[in-house]
């Protein structure tokens, strides 16, 4: 997934056009300017750019070939004749024209915004929308919530539940490893699993356990079956205000990781 830049594709046309208007006894040095200029961004459309261009590939080549063989000489004095005008701008209406069919039919989508969360974070950044601290203490669920917020800006909202709850499973592991002092981790993975030990071993905040409880039976549970999955990106948003609810109570009890050892320097070392 690529982030592309709207403004990117309006200076390409912006840069292009001015060489269909070239004509006959302009000046060159009225003219250097825009056949320079076209030049550079046909370079760099091609060969820089995140755009795989196929179809308008030809037609580039043949204008690139015009202008860099006038651009050659940046001294010249004398004004471009008919032939050399009738090149610049017949291929260059020929490009603008192919450009213009295959970036009409190129897949280019417009993600729009999902309530009021930011769409560069829930592409980007999704741990953005919960405690700093989570990265700190449990950074394996870092993957899944980035991935989580992802599928609800792509309207994936399935998707979004899975790795929104194995989010929470992560984080709900360490909160175990926390309220019971180390104690071996259950055999399963699941939320049934480990509300039962933590009942077990009568630790846990009794909120937490009835959070995680609804989390289990009203959520996690139904979507495991092929048959039942999330409707609408609502509900994959109403999922995730519910597993930050939960998230954040038991990061509180979760330890930040001890401060790794400081190096000492070894013999004939600086002090």
């Amino acid at each position: 997934m690529i982030r592309i830049d709207g403004f990117y594709l309006y200076s390409v046309g912006f840069s292009i056009h001015p060489l269909t208007t070239v004509a006959p006894g302009d000046t060159f040095q009225d003219s250097v300017t825009a056949l320079y200029i076209g030049k550079g961004v046909l370079e760099q459309l091609f060969t820089q750019s995140v755009f795989t261009l196929k179809v308008s590939r030809a037609a580039a080549d043949e204008l690139y070939v015009v202008l860099a063989k006038l651009t050659e000489n940046l001294e010249r004095t004398e004004a471009l004749n008919h032939y050399e005008a009738y090149q610049v701008t017949s291929l260059a209406t020929k490009f603008e024209h192919v450009l213009a069919a295959e970036f009409g039919l190129m897949d280019v989508y417009l993600v729009s915004k999902k309530r009021g969360y930011d769409t560069s974070d829930l592409i980007l950044n999704g741990v953005a929308l919960f405690p700093e601290e989570l990265q700190a203490k449990v950074p394996e669920a870092k993957p899944d919530i980035n991935q989580g917020t992802r599928c609800i800006a792509f309207e994936l909202p399935t998707a979004a539940g899975f790795h929104l709850h194995r989010a929470n499973e992560s984080v709900l592991h360490r909160y175990y490893d926390a309220v019971t002092g180390g104690k071996p981790r259950p055999a399963g993975r699941n939320i049934g699993d480990y509300l039962a030990e933590l009942n077990k071993h009568n630790v846990g905040d009794a909120k937490v356990k009835s959070a995680l409880r609804d989390l289990k039976d009203l959520h996690r549970n139904p979507l495991i079956h092929p048959e039942d999955s999330l409707d609408s990106v609502d509900e994959a948003i109403a999922l995730l205000g519910s597993i930050q609810g939960v998230m954040i109570p038991m990061l509180k009890e979760i330890p930040l990781p001890a401060p790794a050892p400081a190096k000492t320097a070894g013999v004939g070392g600086s002090s």
